[in-house]
């Protein structure tokens, strides 16, 4: 990067470690961690040349304010931790979704916007290079006007295990829902959805949502976690958008490497790669560019982040609800 930043990382988790090795595939230096495992944040911190570690955010201020951090700690979180953070001036990228509920995520927006600190929501798409050469020509009118857009997310049955608390409108429709409304380019106003449960599952399994865009674009979302155990959780995804001109889309269904040995392997080197790169990078890489000043325009504003909890929130409910449906009243899109 053009100019030095230092950062924090917040959550030593899978994707906390790989905001560490994607700032350091950038030349950004991670010069503090924090976690509430301090075995897990020293043996992170030895293996990374992480120089201080903590174990609150608290702490962590005490000891001196970084120049940015990036939260990914689990979602319910979010709030206290980010809200934290801008209260003392550090700018924050926070990982999908912004918060866990709609009062948290509204939240996080009033602190960002009192203290007047940067506050860029996670969503990683609008950073991977297929999904924004779809936006691309979505804009430049190749496809004409855009009337429909369709998205399919499978993962395996593990996602109900690891995550036994998270609805999957909170956990992986996000995508989706960020997706729909940058290619629509218009909030979402009504919501009905359907979700369904098999045995041994206490939250959904599958979750199916109709979107209705204020501009009368209509979206189809779709996410399972149905696929077999030992599947590799690769992005095996596919989102379409349909309009009067023709026809586009991102198929990510087919891994660019299999390894079909003892234990099935498809490592995912599109959107985060162990090794820094990708998707992710270019999204910190991003980040930065706004901390510094280099990046005047938010790939992913604010309020889109809000709109994304709103709308994942209105899709759990309307399928608690046996499908009915459940209006939106959204910001506009920056």
């Amino acid at each position: 990067m053009s100019q030095r930043v230092e950062v924090a990382v917040i959550g030593a988790g899978a994707f906390g470690l790989r905001h560490v090795a994607a700032y350091r595939s950038l030349g950004v230096p991670v010069t503090a961690l924090v976690d509430p495992d301090p075995g897990v944040r020293q043996q992170v911190a030895a293996e990374h040349d992480v120089a201080r570690t903590f174990g609150t955010v608290e702490e962590l201020l005490a000891a001196g304010t970084p120049q940015a951090a990036s939260v990914c700690v689990p979602g319910p979180a979010h709030r206290d931790v980010a809200v934290t953070l801008l209260a003392a001036g550090v700018p924050v990228l926070v990982e999908k979704p912004l918060a866990a509920t709609v009062a948290d995520a509204e939240a996080i927006v009033a602190a960002a916007r009192t203290h007047g600190v940067l506050c860029q929501p996670g969503h990683i798409l609008r950073h991977s290079a297929p999904h924004r050469a779809l936006y691309d020509a979505v804009r430049a009118g190749r496809l004409g006007q855009v009337l429909a857009i369709s998205s399919r997310r499978d993962r395996p049955r593990t996602l109900s295990r690891l995550f036994p608390d998270e609805h999957p409108a909170l956990l992986t429709a996000v995508h989706d829902i960020d997706l729909a409304i940058w290619y629509a380019q218009s909030p979402v106003v009504e919501v009905r959805a359907a979700a369904r449960t098999r045995p041994g599952s206490a939250t959904p399994v599958l979750v199916w949502a109709e979107l209705r865009h204020a501009n009368d674009v209509v979206s189809s979302i779709r996410n399972s976690y149905l696929l077999p155990e030992h599947t590799p959780n690769h992005t095996s995804d596919l989102v379409e958008v349909y309009g009067t001109d023709g026809v586009a889309h991102v198929d990510l269904g087919h891994p660019t490497l299999l390894v079909q040995g003892e234990q099935t392997e498809a490592p995912d080197w599109l959107l985060s790669p162990v090794d820094g790169g990708g998707a992710l990078a270019a999204e910190l890489r991003h980040f930065v560019g706004q901390v510094t000043g280099v990046e005047s325009v938010a790939v992913v504003p604010l309020a889109d982040g809000l709109h994304v909890v709103q709308v994942a929130t209105a899709m759990a409910d309307s399928a608690a609800a046996g499908g009915a449906p459940r209006r939106i009243s959204p910001e506009p899109l920056s």
